[in-house]
């Protein structure tokens, strides 16, 4: 198969993956194909289990594709070792929590999720990427927490949303994710985001920890 075709092939998984349920048009639209070619590939991929269509022809990820996500997922040891943290996080504040790596073309991609359970409650980032610039995660992301370790922004998204967020890192300084909790902000008050906030960063921090970082003093421990 021509390199060119490869690329294109992908191009349309990777649309179907992170932005589920679009139809022939709007995918073609969103990777500059023309409906035909679009049409042609996708055939391609439904045969081979990556998709699947839907009667109203909405797009879906199939088997083989959540088989290899699923594979890739319990293979790193960053998401691995992220999940327990965020399950916590979520128990202590009640909020979803969130694990964020870098995307493409500058964006965040939400890549592990500790859902609330309460009735409102924040929930369908996991798999989409947001912007870097002007974002919790995003600034967590770039390593700007400052000196309090972690971050906030509300609004910024989605009206009515507030995002705490700090920095993950690997032992080299370098930065691994980001951990956020985001929630209704008529349930977190100016008062929790510190105090929510000194939990995300501790979280982080433990995170970076067994990641093989060594521990370095957070501000007021």
């Amino acid at each position: 198969m021509p390199t060119r075709t490869v690329e294109r092939a992908l191009t349309l998984l990777v649309e179907v993956a992170t932005n589920d349920g679009l139809g022939l048009v709007e995918l073609a639209r969103r990777v500059n194909l023309s409906p035909a070619t679009a049409s042609r590939l996708l055939r391609t991929l439904e045969a081979t289990e990556f998709v699947r269509r839907e009667e109203d022809g909405a797009y879906h990820g199939a088997s083989r594709l959540i088989q290899v996500a699923a594979r890739f997922m319990s293979s790193v040891p960053l998401y691995r070792l992220a999940e327990p943290h965020l399950a916590a996080l979520r128990d202590e504040v009640g909020e979803s929590a969130y694990l964020g790596v870098a995307g493409p073309q500058d964006t965040v991609l939400y890549a592990r999720l500790a859902e609330s359970d309460k009735s409102i409650r924040h929930r369908g980032w996991l798999g989409k990427t947001v912007p870097l610039k002007g974002t919790a995660i995003g600034t967590a992301l770039q390593d700007r927490c400052g000196e309090s370790g972690y971050v906030t922004a509300s609004h910024t998204l989605e009206d009515g949303v507030t995002a705490i967020a700090a920095t993950v890192h690997w032992p080299d300084g370098s930065v691994a994710a980001a951990v956020s909790v985001v929630g209704p902000t008529f349930r977190i008050s100016d008062a929790q985001v510190h105090t929510i906030g000194k939990l995300v960063a501790s979280r982080a921090q433990a995170l970076s920890r067994e990641l093989g970082t060594p521990d370095t003093p957070m501000e007021g421990a």
